[in-house]
């Protein structure tokens, strides 16, 4: 044993301070580690999502696999202003994608039968947290979130119908959460043909699917079939719902676009649904036609080479018109065919999206003269779906393996527009400062991404 009596002072101050520093190295460690747990936990879902997509490295491959290799794939980088980050995940093409109304969650789908639910917080990251599944006995073709940002609707390939998937945990306490597929909802089988587009009404009252015999079906939440709609336009390009539910817009070979509306009584039970107006004015088909959230907002593009956005804040009841606000034109969508092009509206209606083939060009819907040169080669193959965040901030494409992600640097500008001609009709003091304040702000913003 150590008689303390006889160890001298600066020995005994010298133990102290070894200890001390242990301990404080031991604790320093233990709390970076509680804090890094506390960061994963961000919110009821994703608080538990730690797997990250990373790219693997390779094996060592000869010069002959190599060369192969540069026939088989594009590198996914994309140099360009607006670029935020590539997600890369999937084994084959991605053919669709969306975003949840929270905020958070962002799905996409691919023909490998992966689904992966990502994180739109850390889309800015170097890496992104996912969840990948593998659905069970058939491929998703296209997707759309619930209302509830916790059920997905999916399109499937084999069966040609519609099933919906909750996201639920694995097992008691675990860690993990995946996509469970509903089994008591079975929707029925109408179309003969591949469906085109799904959706489900942000009122959550029913869900629609459309595809090219022309048919334009509507179901209840138990599955059950509402009412198959016709819309009269001699070939379906383009049928979707209306954000808020409370329309859908279809188009195609005529060159009027009709807008449906689905009619519930009081206590939920459908009635009908009737057509209530038109967006008119274009010259040949319509490729494709969008709604902004509210729907007081749409637009249009048709084989004329024009793009169209309309006020549809309207009293069609009392037999007024959608009229066009602005126009303007984009050469590749003359003549173009609609597997060629898709088109989608900011949640604000301040922007608009178009691609034709692997190039996207952004659009302000408040300033046709502002001419944004398109985005060329943004993906190796044909766009097959554009989606836009809840807030407008981000633009997602997909359509080879990888799924890109863009600022919305248009819908900045059109806030500068639409602040500066609401400016002078603002008498209130305050109201005018703020005013100022907003389109400071967006002007800043601009000079960081604009060219």
């Amino acid at each position: 044993m150590i008689d303390i009596d006889e160890v001298s002072l600066p020995v005994l101050i010298a133990g102290f301070v070894g200890f001390v520093t242990v301990m404080g190295g031991f604790i320093i460690y233990v709390a970076k580690q509680e804090k890094k747990g506390e960061q994963e936990e961000i919110d009821v879902v994703m608080d538990e999502v730690t797997e990250t997509v990373v790219s693997e490295e390779p094996g060592k491959k000869s010069k002959h696999q190599r060369k192969n290799d540069q026939w088989k794939t594009k590198d996914p980088s994309f140099s360009h202003a607006w670029n935020v980050s590539v997600l890369k995940g999937h084994t084959k093409e991605v053919t669709d994608i969306a975003f949840a109304s929270d905020g958070k969650k962002f799905v996409s789908i691919s023909g490998d039968r992966t689904v992966i639910l990502w994180d739109v917080r850390d889309f800015e990251n170097k890496e992104h947290k996912s969840i990948r599944q593998t659905l069970d006995y058939d491929t998703p073709t296209r997707v759309v979130f619930a209302p509830d940002c916790k059920s997905v609707v999916f399109s499937v390939k084999r069966d040609n119908t519609i099933c919906v998937y909750r996201l639920v945990k694995k097992t008691e306490g675990s860690g993990s959460h995946h996509f469970a597929h509903i089994e008591n909802l079975q929707f029925e089988r109408v179309h003969q043909v591949d469906i085109q587009n799904i959706g489900i009404a942000g009122n959550a009252k029913y869900l629609m699917s459309a595809a090219l015999d022309n048919k334009i079906c509507l179901y209840d939440l138990h599955g059950h079939l509402l009412k198959s709609i016709d819309a009269k336009v001699s070939s379906l390009y383009d049928c979707r719902l209306s954000p808020d539910g409370r329309f859908i817009i279809a188009s195609g070979f005529t060159p009027d676009v009709f807008v449906f509306e689905p009619v519930f009584s009081r206590d939920g039970a459908f009635q009908s649904a009737k057509k209530v107006f038109a967006l008119s004015g274009q010259q040949s088909g319509v490729l494709g036609a969008a709604f902004n959230a509210t729907s007081t907002r749409a637009v249009t593009i048709s084989r004329d080479g024009k793009w169209r956005v309309f006020d549809t804040d309207i009293r069609y009841e009392a037999g007024q018109d959608a009229k066009i606000i602005r126009e303007g034109s984009w050469e590749p969508l003359r003549g173009a065919t609609s597997e060629k092009v898709k088109l989608e509206m900011s949640p604000s209606g301040d922007s608009f999206a178009v691609s034709f083939t692997t190039d996207l060009k952004v659009f302000s819907s408040e300033d046709e003269t502002k001419d944004y040169p398109e985005l060329k080669d943004i993906c190796s193959t044909t766009i097959s779906s554009i989606a836009y965040s809840s807030d407008g901030k981000y633009i997602a494409t997909c359509g080879d393996k990888y799924v890109r992600i863009i600022r919305n640097v248009p819908e900045w500008h059109s806030r500068v527009v639409k602040l500066t001609r609401e400016l002078p009709e603002t008498t209130q003091e305050g109201a005018r400062r703020r005013i100022k304040e907003q389109i400071e702000e967006a002007q800043q913003l601009l000079k960081q991404f604009d060219i």
